[in-house]
């Protein structure tokens, strides 16, 4: 496998991670529509990384040496995930929506990268689901491994992309009412995938 097949199967396991409903995707669509798209695609972009960091290490054979490592830690790391997850919920549920200016975005934008970078490393459900994508849509010979690598980050940004931009296009049309009810919303949301991590730690402790 070489060339634009690599990076078109790349392209596959990018879209097939990244497209189902998770924790990161209720953040980027809270952010967006809370402060725009800026701070929307950063969000993206923190979970797009960390699909990188993943790839290239099932890639270059580095899973199988740290497989039973992450096996022997995993209900840490899903407990970890899961105050992250809280902490997420109760910043969101105790924030009042605010259609401020754009420097209060700009701001935001460094923080939402590396707070989303942190989640999703603790997400235990991203290298799962790419151990169990990867191989079957595709195998790269070294020589094509940074290209396939290269079509995983670039469907993973532009799905991102397209949810921040297409969110914070609709934000304009919703009052300050509205919003406040979906950031609320958004805050339950990840509240909930805390619980049912947290459940899965405390069923991998048993």
């Amino acid at each position: 496998m070489t060339g634009m097949s690599a990076f078109l199967s790349g392209a596959t396991v990018g879209f097939v991670i990244t497209v189902p409903v998770g924790p990161m995707s209720v953040l980027c669509i809270q952010r967006a529509l809370i402060y725009g798209a800026v701070t929307g695609f950063a969000t993206g972009l923190g979970a797009a990384t960390v699909l990188v960091i993943y790839t290239t290490c099932a890639v270059l054979g580095v899973g199988p040496a740290i497989g039973p490592v992450l096996g022997d830690s995993q209900a840490f790391l899903c407990a970890v995930s899961a105050c992250l997850l809280f902490w997420f919920s109760v910043r969101v549920l105790r924030r009042t929506v605010s259609l401020a200016g754009s420097v209060a975005q700009d701001q935001g934008a460094l923080s939402s990268y590396c707070s989303a970078v942190a989640c999703a490393l603790l997400n235990p459900l991203t290298p799962a689901l790419l151990a169990a994508v990867l191989p079957a849509v595709a195998s790269p010979a070294p020589a094509a491994a940074s290209t396939m690598i290269a079509g995983v980050f670039a469907a993973s940004v532009t799905w991102w992309l397209i949810v921040s931009g297409s969110v914070a296009a609709l934000r304009s049309k919703l009052n300050v009412t509205i919003l406040n009810f979906i950031n609320k919303a958004s805050g339950l949301i990840l509240g909930a995938l805390g619980v049912l991590m947290a459940a899965n730690a405390w069923e991998m402790r048993i």
